[in-house]
């Protein structure tokens, strides 16, 4: 076997986005995943694409069709309720309801029809980013660029060791992740900012519905019956008894942020959660793990024609946007969270931070330059974010 420039490990929407490009590109390639054919592209996850990514993954002729807007989001509180028209103060640029599981159900399908050299159940053993060569299911890759992509727990960033910084920041926060078989409350996104913690209704489909449930950081699901999760969670989204009896599965989500920079280190690049972790306040994580992916992926098709420029400074242009965006999502994440702040402290304290949190609500309803600057950054059409994105070149 001829050995490929690239070789991409982890085959999440990041992964499997940059194997497309270099798959139409010509440019040598595999792509290794750890899970079996049939498993990826089966645990619920993200959900929402921004207006951004979406024209961005159209221009590039990837072939996924958004065609289920979420255009509005409401703010409920025990005393207000602000239905928010973002793509309206946007000129008409909505968020589609896209999971990811069907992003990386279709790209693979997509992918494996074409005969690409995507290599599934293949556990890598080995890396040495120096070289850099990877080896997994048995065999040594030594390709001109190694590609982290594989999430989290990323085994090629781990490799790098003290070639790259971690920036890494757990915080005071927990959220219960609830999945229901039953079709959304309403046509739009909920999130609810009650004292006892924050609650979310988000549209996944005709007959799944994602919930959020914030609980203090001692408690896990595995303290709550379902019942106890399903009626706290309809109470504090102001829909009393909407929930009882609908089949639901309970996971514990702890909140932290992390950046690696640089997300590259020779011929190793880092990608998408591999390279960068972000709340979910907001729905940005895979929108910037897509955007990653887009841009390394022009950085090498121009370095396999003989211009190493792009991917040179795929990081420097990256991480700017990745800041940036960190920064809307903390700030959203203390408006949405009872939680978040730093540890409470003294009386009085949780009514403070409540008493915030309901403030900004009322600032996003009452002051029309608050909700322009929310809407576009929500959104995900704001000049800023759109840096080192570009589809064209």
């Amino acid at each position: 076997m001829d050995e490929p420039e690239v070789v991409i490990v982890g085959a999440g929407p990041a992964g499997l986005v940059l194997a497309w490009l270099l798959q139409r590109a010509g440019v040598p390639y595999v792509l290794l995943e750890r899970q079996s054919r049939a498993e990826i592209g089966t645990l619920p996850k993200a959900g929402i694409v921004e207006y951004r990514t979406a024209e961005l993954l159209r221009a590039e002729g990837l072939p996924l069709v958004f065609d289920t807007e979420n255009r509005r989001v409401e703010f409920r509180t025990p005393t207000t309720r602000h239905l928010f028209d973002y793509a309206d103060l946007t000129g008409d640029r909505p968020h589609y309801v896209f999971p990811q599981h069907r992003i990386v159900a279709e790209l693979a399908q997509a992918l494996v029809d074409e005969g690409a050299p995507l290599h599934f159940e293949q556990t890598v053993t080995h890396v040495d980013p120096d070289a850099p060569s990877i080896t997994a299911g048995g065999t040594t890759y030594r390709p001109r660029a190694l590609v982290g992509a594989d999430g989290a727990g990323s085994v090629v960033a781990r490799a790098l060791g003290d070639r790259v910084t971690v920036l890494d920041r757990p915080l005071a926060a927990r959220w219960l992740v609830v999945s229901a078989v039953t079709a959304p409350l309403v046509g739009h996104t909920i999130y609810a900012i009650h004292p006892r913690g924050y609650a979310a209704h988000l549209r996944r489909g005709p007959r799944e519905t994602r919930f959020y449930l914030e609980v203090p950081d001692d408690v896990r699901a595995r303290d709550l019956t379902h019942d106890e999760v399903r009626t706290d969670l309809a109470d504090r989204l102001g829909e009393p008894g909407a929930l009882d009896g609908v089949q639901i599965s309970v996971d514990d989500l702890d909140l932290r942020t992390r950046v690696t920079t640089p997300m590259q280190a020779g011929g190793v690049f880092l990608l998408g959660d591999a390279a960068h972790l972000i709340t979910p306040a907001g729905g940005k994580g895979m929108n910037l793990a897509v955007a990653d992916a887009v841009e390394l992926a022009h950085g090498l098709v121009d370095a396999h024609r003989g211009d190493d420029a792009r991917l040179t400074a795929y990081s420097d242009t990256r991480l700017p946007v990745i800041m940036a965006t960190q920064g809307f999502s903390d700030w959203f994440l203390r408006v949405l969270s009872a939680f978040s702040t730093d540890a409470l402290a003294g009386t009085g304290a949780a009514g403070f931070v409540h008493g915030m949190r309901e403030g900004w609500v009322r600032r996003l309803r009452d002051d029309p330059l608050l909700a322009r600057w929310f809407a576009h950054a929500y959104a995900g059409v704001d000049a800023g974010a759109n840096a080192g994105v570009d589809a064209d070149a």
